[in-house]
């Protein structure tokens, strides 16, 4: 009888065991099902929304992170993309998710992405986010922008007013002195009304057709502005004559650059009308 109790107690000590590694192998299998999930080493980056090149009917999103002064010990990658709305800017329901392909790894450096929207209708608001996801991790920077209107009708080219007063024109290239009066520029008139536009374009290139705004004195290249404000829809008009109360239109034809004033009002109160054009070299 003896026996058979120091029996019992061995079966069942033993089975108790067991029943301790079984859950033990469970959770350890949990844990590691777990950080399969979790593949991310770093957060998703922070991320600037803008937009470049805005006309009637198209625009480029673009995406642009900054680990200038941030260094990566492990090897780690992210994903890009954009979210675009259109209607109300509250109604998720009719969203175009963009993914890039590919994966951006973590390095030290700024990085630019970028995505073409066509079809839109001219002078209609959207809503567009640039966003980054690593694993769980996600992040995006909500804008808003307007598409061009539809510029007013001049018949006569090179044919312009000055406050009513009308004179012909003929226009010039220029190259202007200095990063913040933009790349390229467009002179025009007879002293003492003498006009000069200035564009800031992406790789030194023509302002594509849209609708441009007035800045104050000269463009923003402070820091990371200097990439941020090219091909931004803004025009330049040196000597103090653009505000942002300065709006004109341009239209390239890949041959032709013309230039549209429709009430364009400057900072001495003038008001251009007309339209000027040059062929591109």
């Amino acid at each position: 009888m003896k026996k058979f109790i120091a029996l019992l107690f061995v079966l069942l000590a033993f089975n108790s065991c067991g029943e301790s590694d079984a859950s033990s192998d469970d959770m350890v299998s949990e844990d590691h099902d777990k950080n399969d999930d979790k593949t991310e080493i770093y957060e998703a980056p922070r991320v600037l929304s803008y937009v470049t090149y805005i006309s009637q009917q198209s625009v480029t999103l673009n995406g642009f992170i900054d680990y200038s002064n941030i260094f990566f010990q492990e090897s780690d990658a992210y994903n890009v993309g954009f979210i675009f709305r259109s209607g109300d800017e509250n109604d998720s329901s009719n969203d175009q998710v963009i993914t890039l392909e590919g994966e951006v790894p973590y390095f030290n450096g700024t990085y630019n992405f970028d995505h073409n929207i066509d079809s839109l209708e001219p002078n209609t608001t959207y809503y567009y986010s640039a966003f980054t996801k690593n694993g769980s991790s996600e992040k995006d920077n909500w804008k808003s922008f307007t598409t061009s209107e539809i510029p007013c009708d001049h018949v006569q080219d090179n044919y312009y007013s000055v406050s009513g007063e009308w004179r012909n024109a003929t226009v010039e290239i220029t190259d202007p002195l200095c990063c913040s009066d933009g790349n390229v520029g467009f002179r025009f008139g007879r002293w003492p009304d003498i006009y000069e536009i200035n564009f800031n374009e992406q790789d030194n290139g023509y302002p594509k057709t849209g609708q441009y705004f007035g800045v104050d004195y000269e463009f923003d290249i402070t820091n990371i502005q200097r990439e941020l404000v090219r091909s931004t829809n803004q025009v330049l008009m040196p000597e103090t004559d653009s505000t942002p109360e300065t709006e004109l239109f341009v239209n390239n034809d890949g041959k032709t650059i013309t230039i549209i004033f429709c009430n364009t009002t400057l900072r001495n109160g003038d008001v251009l009308n007309g339209k000027v054009s040059v062929e591109i070299p």
